[in-house]
This record gives structure tokens, C-alpha cells and sequence, in this order.
């Protein structure tokens, strides 16, 4: 076999064509996943389903208080009393409880995908069973089994979701995700709003039913899209990770790849465990204000309105059945533009003065309802209970602007990396147990405080001013090691005195550590370029010396020791 000279051009293109071989045998290890779609289809995908996760639990949300309303559903059960409905409505949430703590111990093992299937699964059985049920058992083994689906679902599909998408679409996703929980929420309005004058069981049982719509869309989507990369990652799947990553970007990954696995191991490396964790001292204090905060937005009384609306406008303003259906679906529909419109406030004004002005608006809020609602009850006029309508709206765009998103983004923030995970674990299962609390004392608060009950929810929002303006740390616009440098500049408690004085000394260590760092990545990419003249080099010797054809057996050695160093990696 005879060759002839090569020169510059073909050497260059020679070199690319060996760097795509190298590439393309790194894949070989693990069939690459035939999705067939383009990057940009594959995220609309994945946001798609995890958006129906989320529009679910949006519509589980609402749906009952829009059907416990209903003649046929007070019938049907024997007009139940006040602490069975408010039971039946909250062993749900003990159901959401126990799927967010199964989440934590078998979270990890499965991945993300798999979880989303199981639990899916286990929520279509209960709702199931409750679309089905004959009797009061029926329906609350149905809330309680679909309750534990959704508590896994919901505690997967955002890190799902985050975790496939952009670096710079990981926020948006976020918000977009409260968003179309809240059109769940609208969406189960409207439904119990067409049914609410059927005379026949289809009132309560087609709108429990056509959740399994959700479900359709959910098992469909899921199997066929890819897994998590950084899940992936952290089990030594390297070769499937880079191949996901390909498969979701339309640009090279391999600096992607590197930062993510780099991140990964780390992140491994560093684990707290749950001793560490509650041993006291900085690290309990942000484990504890990611928690208050989720508290805190269940005791403002956001799941009084949410799951009892219908039953609120119905009892305590005194507004006619179908009256209420109408203007809860219409309050529905502000409450989700408000919450697409916190995206513009989240940022700008920071988190403290966004839950402290949205806090106070939602005590007058609160105030008024219970003030105009006594008012409506003494004299049996209609505009008292106009007026506790505006009021409910009003509370429904403060929370919306203000305290939906910022609790759930805050335990990712406040916690440091070793204790992430774990943090954002706890915080849900405070959300969800607080929940419970709320949704189940509800209907007994209406029937025995009346107006008192919102009385004391305007209370409770009151305190929380204070509670944020002293406990509360500022998160936005800050990295997590300037966070990490207040916590140790500041170890006290109180933080109002504080300011800005931590992180502008944060800033200042940053910067000088950056400059350090900055020398060493100069010394590094000089020692780096003359690395890769001296490899080009001997490429050139190597062609030059052995002209031959590059074909499967040169890589079949290489192909040995890199699968031996992933061994030794796994191990």
C-alpha cells in the first residue's frame, strides 16, 4: 500500500477526524437512546411532562372543595360532618407526607424517571378508588393512596426538570412550574363549576375521574425521555450521562460534561449526615429557615382558601352554590396570572421585602374577610359579602406575587452544599405536614369560629413580618459561597442589624480569591498549550512514521483501561 504526502489542511482535518473517532468510541460503551428528536423538542418534552406532574397536583388541590359542596356528593355520604370532610381532605396531604419521605430513602436508588413511573402508578390507584368509591372507607383510602403518589411525584419532577434543563433556563423552570400548578388549581375549578348542577353522581365522580387524563399524558411521556444527567453521574453511569447531555444540546457538552460530573463528586464527597445535620451551630440554623419558611407559607392560610373556596364563598360569605363556583374559577384565573407575574418581583425586589409587604397585605386581607363576613352574617346583606370577595381576591394576588415561589426556591438557597439535598427534603415534608394541619382544622374553624377563623389567620400573617425582618437572610443576587461567608461572619440569629456589611466582606474575600485563582488557571492554560503542541506533535510523528488505517482494533485496548479505571471509579 502506497501514500502520498499529506499537508497542513489534511493533517488538520486527519486530526479532527482521529478526535471524532475518540468521541464516537467513548459512546460505544452504552448504546446511545434513540430519541429521535431535536434538543429543543426533547426540553419542550420533558417540561411537558413535568408540567402535568405539577398541574396535577394543582388539580387534586382544588377539585374537592369544589365537589363537597355539592347536593348530590352531601347524599350521597350522608352529609358528612365538619371534621369528616375536613378529614377526607387532609389524609390526602398525610398520603403527600409519607410519598415525600419515600422519596427521601428510595429517591436516590431509583432515579428520577423510574420514581415518576412508580408513584404515577400508585396515584392512579387511588384515584381510582376514589372515583369508585361507595363509601366514606372507599374514599379515604383513595385520597390517602393517591396522597403518597403525588407526595413522590411532587418531590422528583422539579429536580427532574431542573436537572434536564439549560443553566440559564433552571430559574424560569421554576416559576413555570408554579405556574401550571396553579393552572391544576383553575383547571379543577372549571370542572367542578360544569358539574356543579348535575343531578346524578357524575357531580363529584366525572370530575374526580378525568385526573386519570394527567395520568394518560404522565406514563406516556416519561419512559421515552431522557434520564437525569447528574443522576446518572452520581451512580457511574458516565458514558449514558454525556450521551443525554448530547442528546439535550445542539453545541459540544464536553465542558458541560466535565462541570457537571465535577460538581457531582463533590457533591458525594461532602454529604452531611443527619447527625451533622441537627449537631447545632450554623448549619442547623439554615436547615431551620428553609423549614420555617415552608411552615410559614401553609399557616398564611393559602390552603384554607385553595381547598375550600367553594365552601368558603358558600358558608361564610353566603353566596349562592353556583355563585361560588363561578367566582372561585374567576379568582382561580388571577391567582395564576399573579403567580407568572412574580417572575418580574423575584429578583428585583429581593426576598425579604417581597415577603414582608406580601405578609402584611395578606393580614388586611384577612382582616377584611373576617370583618365583612361577621357583617354579612348579622344583617344578611349582599354587600358585606361582595366585599369579603374582593378580599379573597386581594389575598390571592399578594400570594401569588409573593409567597408561592419564594419558600420553595429558599431551602436550595439557605442550605450549603453538603446538606442540600437533605434540607430541601425536610423543608417538603414541613410543607406537607402543615398542610395537613390546615386543610384538616378548616371546615371545623368555619363551623364553630365563623368569622374568628380569619381572624386568626391575619394574625398569624402579621407575626411573620417581624419573624422575616429579624430571622430571615437575604438570598437574592447572592452565589452560595458569598451565603457561606455571611453565615460565618454572622453566627447570631438576628439579622436585621446586619445588612449588606457580610456580604460586601464575602465579596471582598471572593475577590481576592478569584485573583489567586486566576494566577493559577494562567499558569495552568500556558502548562496546558504546551501540552497540546507537544501532542500535535507527536501526531504528526505518528503519521508520518505510520501511515496505516485507523480502524476498530486500535481503540480495543484503550477501550480495556478505560473500562478498567471506570471499575476502579465505581468501586
Amino acid at each position: 500500500m502506497s501514500y502520498r504526502p499529506i499537508n497542513d489542511d489534511e493533517e488538520t482535518r486527519r486530526l479532527h477526524s482521529f478526535d471524532a473517532a475518540d468521541s464516537t468510541r467513548d459512546s460505544r460503551a452504552k448504546p446511545r437512546p434513540k430519541y429521535g428528536l431535536t434538543a429543543s423538542r426533547l426540553h419542550s418534552l420533558v417540561s411537558v411532562a413535568a408540567g402535568t406532574v405539577m398541574c396535577l397536583f394543582g388539580y387534586e388541590q382544588g377539585v374537592f372543595g369544589g365537589i363537597i359542596v355539592g347536593q348530590e356528593f352531601q347524599d350521597y355520604f350522608h352529609h358528612p360532618s365538619p371534621s369528616l370532610t375536613g378529614f377526607v381532605t387532609s389524609v390526602y396531604d398525610l398520603g403527600c407526607f409519607a410519598g415525600a419521605l419515600l422519596t427521601l430513602v428510595v429517591g436516590e436508588w431509583l432515579g428520577r424517571k423510574r420514581m415518576l413511573i412508580i408513584f404515577t402508578i400508585i396515584m392512579t390507584s387511588g384515584i381510582m378508588l376514589q372515583t369508585g368509591a361507595h363509601s366514606m372507607n372507599h374514599l379515604l383510602w383513595g385520597r390517602f393512596i393517591a396522597g403518597i403518589g403525588n407526595g413522590g411525584n411532587t418531590a422528583t419532577a422539579p429536580v427532574w426538570h431542573v436537572e434536564t434543563s439549560h443553566q440559564d433556563a433552571k430559574g424560569k423552570a421554576v416559576v413555570k412550574e408554579m405556574v401550571v400548578n396553579v393552572g391544576g388549581f383553575v383547571i379543577s375549578n372549571i370542572f367542578t363549576l360544569a358539574f356543579s348542577r348535575a343531578t346524578t353522581e357524575a357531580q363529584w365522580r366525572f370530575p374526580l375521574g378525568i385526573q386519570l387524563i394527567f395520568v394518560v399524558i404522565i406514563l406516556t411521556l416519561v419512559p421515552i425521555l431522557p434520564e437525569s444527567p447528574r443522576w446518572l453521574l452520581a451512580r457511574g453511569r458516565d458514558a449514558e450521562a454525556k450521551t443525554v447531555l448530547a442528546s439535550l444540546s445542539e453545541h459540544d457538552v464536553e465542558g458541560d460534561f466535565k462541570g457537571i460530573r465535577d460538581s457531582v463528586r463533590q457533591e458525594m464527597a461532602v454529604q452531611a449526615s443527619w447527625s451533622q445535620i441537627f449537631r447545632g451551630g450554623p448549619a442547623t440554623r439554615r436547615l431551620l429557615l428553609g423549614m420555617l419558611l415552608q411552615v410559614c407559607q401553609q399557616l398564611t392560610g393559602i390552603n384554607v382558601l385553595c381547598y375550600y373556596l367553594p365552601l368558603v364563598l358558600h358558608k361564610s360569605v353566603g353566596l349562592p352554590e353556583l355563585a361560588s363556583h363561578i367566582l372561585s374559577t374567576g379568582i382561580a384565573v388571577l391567582f395564576m396570572l399573579a403567580t407568572a407575574g412574580s417572575l418580574f418581583f423575584i429578583e428585583r425586589l429581593g426576598r425579604r421585602p417581597l415577603l414582608m409587604f406580601m405578609a402584611a397585605a395578606m393580614a388586611i386581607s384577612f382582616l377584611g374577610i373576617a370583618i365583612s363576613t361577621e357583617i354579612s352574617h348579622d344583617n344578611g346583606h349582599h354587600i358585606p359579602g361582595i366585599v369579603a370577595t374582593v378580599f379573597i381576591t386581594f389575598y390571592f394576588l399578594a400570594f401569588g406575587f409573593g409567597w408561592i415561589a419564594v419558600p420553595w426556591l429558599y431551602p436550595a438557597e439557605i442550605n450549603s452544599l453538603s446538606m442540600r439535598t437533605k434540607g430541601a427534603a425536610l423543608a417538603t415534608a414541613c410543607d406537607w405536614l402543615f398542610n395537613y394541619v390546615v386543610v384538616q382544622t378548616t371546615p371545623i374553624g368555619i363551623h364553630y369560629l365563623h368569622w374568628g377563623l380569619y381572624l386568626l389567620y391575619a394574625v398569624l400573617n402579621a407575626c411573620f413580618v417581624p419573624i422575616i425582618y429579624y430571622l430571615v437572610v437575604e438570598t437574592a443576587g447572592k452565589s452560595l459561597e458569598q451565603i457561606d461567608q455571611w453565615f460565618a461572619a454572622n453566627p447570631g440569629w438576628l439579622v436585621h442589624k446586619a445588612g449588606e456589611t457580610a456580604f460586601a466582606v464575602a465579596d471582598g474575600a471572593a475577590t481576592l480569591a478569584n485573583r489567586a485563582v486566576g494566577h493559577d488557571e494562567m499558569r495552568q492554560d500556558n502548562e496546558g498549550e504546551s501540552m497540546v503542541k507537544a501532542y500535535e506533535q507527536q501526531q504528526r510523528r505518528s503519521y508520518d512514521v505510520d501511515m496505516r488505517s485507523i480502524d476498530e482494533d486500535d481503540f480495543a485496548l484503550e477501550d480495556e483501561e478505560e473500562e478498567e479505571d471506570d471499575f476502579r471509579y465505581q468501586e
